[in-house]
């Protein structure tokens, strides 16, 4: 079974989950920059971890452009969310938690911010929410069922991130100055960016047992036609 498997490919988007435990990953195709930065984490867990998901995500872009994995160049964007330099036709989005992975790719007019987090008790949800989420947030959360509440709890910090790196900002920003909600249905919300008001549709999505996950897309107003994404088989 491959480690890298298809979540969802309709689109605008595909969303690719990867299990970062599965196999061993070589650093072959990885930037000098990149393999500096796996060689940075003191646990070799971490580090592992780090090449396996920087892998995939050079294979995954790899299958899309029809560009070798490891000639593939990045540029940094706003808040560190990086970008293809070359070719610029798709963007993607990278996120991990634990040994999960997701990678969403869109066509170059979709901006695309993706999060996933594994489900686990939160002592401090309480005082997180109150630090991170809206009122109106807040009270929601408090009326869920405390069986139900961490589950919540990540379903709306994940769809505040997956918001943040769909426009290209960090948390540096004030996550109550927009909604994502605690449930996982899909809206639109608007998020100050540059003293614009940016447009951002947030689903949330089932990326298996255990984890939660949120991709938000920028509604754009380009209505130029639109690249369309190749069927790849993907294999680790």
């Amino acid at each position: 079974m491959s480690t890298i498997t298809p979540i969802t490919r309709r689109a605008p988007e595909h969303v690719w989950r990867v299990d970062l435990d599965a196999a061993t990953w070589g650093t072959g195709c990885l930037s000098r920059d990149e393999r500096e930065r796996a060689a940075r984490f003191v646990f070799a867990r971490d580090r592992e971890r780090f090449v396996a998901a920087h892998v995939a995500l050079r294979q995954v872009l790899a299958a899309y452009t029809g560009v070798a994995a490891s000639m593939l160049e990045f540029l940094p964007g706003k808040a560190g969310k990086p970008a293809l330099a070359w070719p610029p036709a798709v963007h993607f989005n990278l996120s991990h938690s634990q040994s999960v992975a997701l990678i969403a790719i869109a066509d170059g007019n979709t901006e695309v911010g993706v999060d996933v987090e594994v489900l686990r008790p939160m002592s401090d949800a309480e005082a997180m929410a109150a630090a991170y989420f809206t009122d109106a947030e807040q009270r929601a959360l408090a009326a869920v069922a405390p069986a139900l509440r961490d589950r919540a709890f990540f379903t709306c910090w994940t769809r505040k991130e997956a918001c943040l790196k769909a426009v290209g900002l960090g948390l540096g920003v004030d996550t109550r100055s927009f909604e994502a909600g605690v449930d996982e249905g899909t809206c639109e919300t608007r998020i100050p960016v540059d003293g614009e008001t940016a447009r951002v549709t947030i689903s949330s999505f089932d990326g298996g047992d255990g984890v939660v996950c949120a991709i938000a897309r920028r509604i754009s107003t380009d209505t130029g036609a639109r690249r369309p994404f190749h069927e790849s088989e993907l294999y680790a």
